[in-house]
């Protein structure tokens, strides 16, 4: 028996539910469903393709799901939302699943990574949910135009790049939430600074969290397009 399968309960959505406890969430029994389906095929598919770097149930219960379901809390106001660079989910679908009324735009350059997710809506029939294979850029998304009242993203893009993506695509008193790990370099937070006013952006907010069950350190990265 390897090391993962003792730190395991018998029933590892059970880890899932005493996380999102500890952040307040309580997750229905149909969205854990959905959860304990998630984790199935996700390691299945990332089996034959690279959807992530979490491989076992552990990591990805701790540090997909509910590294996922932090941003929650800035999501009360919002009623559309758009995951840039969603890769195998993460947060976007996972957002979803917690919240079933939140409109969603999965957001996905690959098209392995793209056909998963769609695979995943189409299985749940899940309601508003759109998933788009493109390649964003700041150019495109001022085409698009400001239409979600969030944007996230979980380190995917460095800082710069992900606000002057998520900057034209959000309505006035929006939020662009960057998942972090535990530390942005200097000069990464300088450039994303320097930025926020060409993009409507009001000031950049750092809020520290711990992931559950881990302890692992990490951070939100939250900047508010102005009303102007």
């Amino acid at each position: 028996m390897n090391a993962d399968a003792l730190s395991l309960p018998a029933d590892p959505l059970s880890l899932l539910q005493e996380g999102a406890a500890a952040f307040g969430v309580t997750l229905s029994p149909e969205a854990l469903g959905r959860f304990r389906t998630y984790l199935q095929e996700l390691q299945t598919w990332n089996a034959r393709v690279n959807l992530t770097g979490l491989k076992s149930e552990r990591d990805i219960i701790i540090r997909g799901f509910l590294d996922s379901l932090a941003v929650l809390p800035w999501l009360e106001n919002a009623s559309a939302l758009v995951d840039l660079g969603s890769g195998a989910g993460f947060p976007g679908l996972v957002l979803k699943l917690a919240r079933p009324e939140l409109v969603l735009t999965l957001v996905e350059s690959r098209g392995k990574k793209a056909t998963f997710l769609e695979y995943l809506v189409a299985l749940w029939s899940l309601p508003g949910v759109e998933v788009v294979q493109t390649y964003l850029t700041p150019k495109s998304a001022r085409k698009w135009g400001p239409r979600f009242g969030a944007a996230t993203s979980r380190a995917t893009f460095a800082l710069k790049r992900f606000l002057a993506l998520a900057g034209p695509l959000l309505l006035p008193r929006g939020q662009a939430l960057a998942l972090k790990g535990p530390k942005l370099s200097a000069p990464e937070l300088d450039a994303a600074r320097k930025c926020l006013a060409g993009l409507g952006l009001e000031a950049l907010e750092l809020h520290e969290y711990h992931l559950p069950i881990s302890g692992e350190a990490r951070l939100v990265v939250r900047a508010t397009k102005s009303d102007a």
